[in-house]
């Protein structure tokens, strides 16, 4: 089972793909976010998310927690695309210009590769948060390392202009609900 939901999980992860592609048509930027600097070094936070997710399940595979993880993924992943596809958003990004140095080289090849739509939820968030919560059910003694984990990657979608304010604090508040529902459901 747990082989079925990895691979439908994944499935759907793919699915940002041409999601992505689509022309945003809101960007949900408050004045707020005119005010957040381009902090470039902060793209390191921001890609470690993408070891975050294959770690979690690795570390949880064989735990009790395996199937309501997956499932949770599955369950905000979906509700994500359909958000994401009939309410394109995204964030205008900065232009980096002439900039050197690593961190805005990978700024730049992120900007490139992952393009402007699909700001709310936040993805990064939403799947942080996500296994996150499970790491800490199995760790309970490391729960403070993986709330600093989740707070670290949520401000760095901020700071490397992948996301807007809005779309970190409503992604936020909207995981627990969607945590919440994927336990009543039980895939």
């Amino acid at each position: 089972m747990k082989v079925v939901l990895l691979l439908t999980l994944s499935f759907i992860i793919l699915l940002y793909i041409p999601l992505n592609r689509q022309i945003p048509r809101y960007r949900l930027n408050l004045r707020l976010d005119n005010h957040v600097p381009l902090i470039p070094w902060t793209v390191w936070i921001y890609i470690s998310y993408y070891l975050l997710l294959p770690i979690s399940v690795i570390l949880i595979w064989n735990s009790r927690y395996i199937i309501p993880l997956l499932s949770t993924q599955i369950i905000a992943t979906s509700l994500a695309s359909l958000i994401w596809k009939i309410f394109p958003n995204g964030v205008s990004r900065p232009v980096i210009g002439n900039s050197s140095g690593y961190s805005f080289r990978v700024l730049e090849l992120l900007y490139y590769h992952d393009r402007d739509c699909n700001g709310l939820p936040s993805g990064h968030i939403l799947h942080t948060f996500i296994s996150c919560y499970f790491l800490s059910l199995l760790f309970p003694q490391l729960w403070l390392a993986f709330y600093v984990i989740l707070l670290a990657i949520s401000l760095s979608t901020i700071t490397t202009k992948q996301h807007y304010f809005l779309d970190m604090v409503t992604t936020l508040a909207l995981t627990p609900l969607i945590i919440e529902l994927s336990s009543i459901i039980h895939l």
